[in-house]
């Protein structure tokens, strides 16, 4: 299935009003990208961390953290510049947990491009630092800000293949992908972004928002290996 079709399956199920097929092969608008932010910051962020697909951290890790999250959600955004790299510092780098990213789109058009474009850098095993990138220059929620020549653009500085990334992105494998995530957030009853599930052998949590670490060191507490 290729994005056009995508799209149209989007544009009827969350009924956009904005004629969405093909959107995402034509980019959001016609400006150039410019002086992408958060580079460097993203880079710093995830070094020396093992990183698979949709997932970072140590694959054996007892815990899983998925987030569900949206490229164009402002509380996403918030997220990814606090409750993020608190996780990473205090259970992803020591191999307590994994954290796993599933993009959805719940806002607009840009929501779709950036969970297509970000399934696309986890087949380079990237998406995390893809992700990181797109919030550091996320645009208002109430416009189509995200454009192909953009993720292009953030492709290139974080040093991934860009042709590779392109080809991925119009790919079957990224849409196939794009409705996996939507079905686990049905499954998993997500209705906002963002949305954290924390795994263990004990069971699951849930926390909707952003939280902050003590709900997620109940969490852990609760659902991590007996002590």
């Amino acid at each position: 299935m290729n994005k056009r079709i995508i799209m149209g399956v989007i544009a009827a199920a969350v009924a956009v009003v904005a004629v969405l097929v093909g959107v995402s092969l034509l980019g959001g608008d016609d400006d150039s990208p410019d002086g992408v932010q958060g580079v460097e910051e993203a880079k710093a962020l995830f070094a020396g961390i093992p990183q698979s697909g949709n997932t970072l951290g140590e694959p054996d890790a007892p815990i899983e953290i998925v987030e569900y999250g949206d490229t164009s959600c402002p509380a996403c955004k918030s997220a990814s510049e606090s409750t993020v790299p608190e996780l990473i510092d205090e259970f992803v780098r020591d191999g307590t947990a994994k954290l796993s990213f599933r993009p959805i789109a719940f806002i607009n058009a840009s929501s779709e491009r950036g969970a297509l474009g970000a399934e696309a850098a986890a087949m380079q095993d990237a998406m995390w630092p893809f992700v990181e990138v797109l919030y550091a220059n996320q645009g208002p929620e109430t416009e189509d800000w995200l454009s192909d020549e953009l993720m292009e653009e953030v492709v290139s500085k974080l040093g991934l293949d860009v042709e590779q990334w392109r080809t991925d992105y119009a790919g079957e494998a990224v849409a196939s992908a794009f409705f996996e995530r939507r079905d686990s957030a049905t499954t998993d009853k997500v209705n906002a972004t963002p949305t954290f599930v924390v795994t263990g052998p004990r069971g699951s949590r849930t926390i909707t928002g952003a939280g902050n670490l003590s709900d997620f060191e109940d969490a852990i507490a609760e659902v991590g290996p007996p002590s």
